[in-house]
């Protein structure tokens, strides 16, 4: 199935998973929305975007743990426009012991997480519902958050959240066929796995029954068959080579 004449926005579109859902989408003739918070790098994977598909793809500067933010340019940016599909890719990690987590690191994972991705749906999903043509939400949590890990509690927290908010969110908005769904990856060549040292990361590896890191495209495969399989809605996808079994 063609996306040919839909709309997707995607948060975090600048780099690693997003980037890597944004030209999937783009590619299958999507228009896409390519949100990011580093200015540079918008306007780099606008013109990228605009070279290699077509002049309607657009990056927007937002920052998505900052609620008037969030509020101020959804607003202007909503008003009008069919939106078909949203992805939520933005992510941080900010990885230590508890006991040793700064306050302002704890804030910053759960309010760019977790709750920009919430404000950004609510924001979303009431454009869809005034539309009444449906929609689909595709949040991107990780293993980590059904597995806890050690040095990543704010992380596996935030990722949780994600799974109950995508449940809960896909009953809420099913009756108007809006489907919510989510993808948890397990450990994937991006640049927030590249820092990973390479004694631990053959460590990792060993608990992986495929024995290698994914890559961002397996999951922007994945995206892209829930985008185009109408009749999944509510589900927790685990791209994980096999690690959470």
């Amino acid at each position: 199935m063609s996306l040919a004449q839909k709309t997707a926005i995607i948060t975090g579109a600048t780099r690693g998973i997003g980037l890597s859902i944004a030209e999937i989408f783009a590619k299958q003739g999507a228009r896409t929305i390519l949100i990011g918070r580093d200015s540079e790098r918008v306007q780099l994977v606008q013109k990228k975007f605009r070279e290699m598909f077509s002049d309607q793809h657009v990056g927007i500067v937002m920052d998505v743990s900052n609620k008037d933010d969030i509020d101020s340019v959804l607003k202007e940016l909503l008003k009008g426009q069919q939106i078909d599909y949203l992805i939520n890719a933005a992510g941080i990690s900010r990885d230590g012991l508890l006991i040793k987590m700064k306050s302002q690191d704890l804030e910053d994972t759960i309010n760019t997480n977790l709750l920009g991705t919430m404000r950004v749906s609510q924001h979303v999903a009431k454009s869809m519902l005034r539309k009444r043509k449906g929609g689909c939400i595709i949040n991107i949590s990780s293993v980590i958050g059904a597995s806890g890990n050690i040095g990543q509690c704010a992380y596996s927290a935030s990722k949780a959240g994600l799974v109950g908010f995508t449940k809960s969110l896909a009953k809420e908005l099913g009756p108007s066929q809006i489907r919510v769904n989510a993808i948890a990856p397990g450990f994937i060549d991006t640049d927030m796995t590249r820092d990973i040292a390479e004694e631990t990361k053959l460590k990792l590896i060993e608990n992986i029954p495929l024995r290698r890191f994914g890559d961002a495209n397996d999951v922007s495969l994945a995206a892209l068959f829930i985008a185009q399989s109408n009749y999944i809605n509510g589900q927790v996808l685990s791209i994980d080579g096999g690690l959470i079994l």
